[in-house]
């Protein structure tokens, strides 16, 4: 009699119909506050307006591979005197620029007498700053399409002024060892920095 009831209660789990959970209401990605969030940090830009034909929001990769073969080769340096109105001022390099707002901001708003030189690897983002800083007007900030661990050296010490500061603002750690291969912060970036900042420099994180 136990053994009959056990069963038919095993019966009716099984055939039990199952339960229609309700979906999750759908919220935004971090990726796509992260965007907002930035947008609203910058708004005294204005950039929308500045970009119309292809969007504002860029649908572009968040990593690359730095070890690729497009990006082993280093970058050269531009003409100084073409992209600066002034190349003997001071400069500020931001490595891994991303969209650009952070240097094309202090280049718009900064009192201090300083050049901007922006690095990023992701050449979508470059297109999209550089057409902002032409569209601004602005001859004291420059965007290169390059990847800096390999490429730092051959653009900066090319520069005919001080290097004054190097800010690197999140870069990716790479926690895994077997992608420490594939971090900006390698031997190679940071002897180069060292070498090439004037006395007093400064680097920031």
């Amino acid at each position: 009699m136990a053994w009959t009831a056990t069963a038919t209660l095993c019966c009716r789990l099984v055939r039990a119909p199952a339960v229609r959970r309700r979906a999750p209401h759908r919220t935004l990605c971090s990726a796509e506050r992260s965007t907002d969030a930035v947008d609203r940090e910058y708004a005294d830009l204005n950039l929308r307006p500045l970009y119309p034909n292809r969007g504002h929001h860029l649908r572009i990769r968040q990593h690359v591979n730095p070890l690729s073969a497009s990006f082993v080769e280093p970058t050269g340096p531009p003409d100084w005197k073409e992209v600066f109105e002034d190349p003997l001022l001071p400069l500020m390099v931001d490595i891994g620029c991303g969209s650009g707002r952070f240097l094309v901001w202090l280049a718009k708003n900064s009192r201090e007498r300083r050049n901007y030189l922006g690095l990023e690897i992701r050449q979508k983002l470059v297109e999209r700053t550089q057409f902002w800083v032409t569209e601004l007007g602005l001859r004291n900030v420059y965007f290169m399409f390059a990847n800096a661990t390999v490429s730092f050296e051959q653009i900066v010490s090319s520069y005919p002024g001080p290097l004054l500061l190097v800010s690197i603002l999140c870069p990716d750690p790479h926690f895994k060892k077997k992608h420490h291969k594939r971090r900006v912060l390698q031997t190679q970036l940071v002897d180069s920095i060292t070498k090439n900042l004037c006395l007093g420099g400064r680097v920031g994180f």
